[in-house]
């Protein structure tokens, strides 16, 4: 817990939200507290790991509490979403701060983050990774040090005080089963990763191939790493579309990855084939494209989830347990949070304003 008039002139040189007032604009979301508190009541987690608002109090001192957030990378507004939760529970305690890093999704600048603000001396550290394998250095660091490090979304192969996130795995199912059950068990089918090597391309690619073992007919022509965003989408496609004349359906890890690849088939004069879209990440835009026709399936996969991060981390600087948190697979133990539906046509109308961005999706090429 830090006081000194130095270290709190360093927070502030950095961005963190120490003392906020209400309408302090904080880094990255360029939104206030009141703002964020107004979003915090429609949170889908709240009650887990429920936290009074208020002071938090440790061994009986109501100090300075400084959380690093180090993030994937904020070129993605789902991840903005989940900062914004973060900041959020932040703002209901006005003893806690944050410092927050953008990794710019390059593992190297990820791990130096860490580090640094592990030398900057914060009390707990956010993690949602680049990619898992390459920050067991740096959540090591975390763990030798002896401060709690929650990661989240992401997971790293390697000990930490609590993994947080939905599952990738049976989401990737119910989208997969979805599609199978669309194309009648058979038709020839392009995929479309996330970033390759990161746990949620990782699971979703294992839900789908743990659905097509039931369903011989369905062939997967080829494989493309979209890396979450639209631009390498594009060329991806079109790539496929050059390469196979029968595509019947892209199975796309990101929302962003499945409009590039509906205006790759615009471009390349391909509407009329009727090729499907199912896809991942749980925006209101997305919704509304499956409201519209444009995709069949979205895998409803909240960023809603810094705010529990946050509570994880106060949780453990308070001494409390962390109800639900248990052993799995991976060193450490895990706060597996429920799925929430798959939104389709008869349930999309229901989830649009549910889910995250308030930003439009893009016309759809072949309407």
């Amino acid at each position: 817990m830090k006081s000194s008039i130095a270290t709190t002139a360093l927070l502030v040189a950095f961005g963190a939200a120490s003392g906020a007032a209400a309408q302090d604009t904080l880094p990255i979301s360029g939104k206030t507290c009141d703002q964020l508190l107004e979003q915090y009541a429609g949170l889908p987690f709240t009650d887990i790991l429920p936290l009074e608002a208020g002071p938090v109090t440790v061994d009986g001192s109501e100090e300075e509490i400084v959380v690093g957030f180090s993030q994937t990378g904020f070129n993605h507004p789902w991840r903005i979403s989940m900062l914004e939760a973060a900041q959020a529970e932040a703002c209901r305690h006005p003893n806690v701060s944050m410092i927050v890093l953008d990794g710019n999704v390059d593992v190297a600048k990820q791990n130096n983050d860490v580090r640094d603000l592990l030398a900057r001396g914060v009390d707990a550290v956010l993690l949602s990774p680049v990619e898992s394998a390459a920050l067991i250095p740096a959540s090591r660091a975390v763990m030798d040090q002896g401060i709690p490090l929650i990661v989240m979304d992401r997971d790293v192969p390697t000990d930490k005080t609590l993994f947080i996130g939905q599952s990738n795995v049976t989401m990737g199912e119910k989208v997969a089963q979805k599609m199978a059950d669309d194309l009648d068990g058979s038709g020839n089918i392009v995929v479309i990763t996330g970033l390759q090597g990161s746990s949620p391309a990782v699971d979703r690619d294992q839900g789908m191939k743990n659905v097509l073992e039931n369903y011989p007919d369905i062939e997967v022509l080829a494989v493309g790493d979209g890396e979450w965003i639209r631009e390498p989408a594009v060329p991806i496609m079109e790539d496929f579309l050059t390469a196979y004349e029968d595509i019947d359906a892209v199975f796309s890890h990101a929302e962003e990855s499945s409009w590039g690849a509906q205006l790759a088939i615009a471009r390349a004069n391909r509407c009329e084939d009727g090729i499907l879209h199912y896809t991942f990440d749980g925006s209101n835009a997305g919704f509304k494209s499956v409201r519209d026709g444009t995709f069949r399936a979205d895998g409803n996969y909240t960023p809603f989830i810094g705010d529990i991060g946050m509570r994880a981390a106060l949780y453990t600087l308070t001494g409390r347990e962390i109800p639900g948190a248990e052993a799995y697979s991976q060193p450490g133990q895990q706060l597996a949070l429920p799925d929430s539906p798959t939104v389709v046509a008869e349930n999309a109308e229901e989830w649009i304003g549910r889910g995250w961005g308030d930003f439009e999706p893009p016309l759809d090429p072949c309407k």
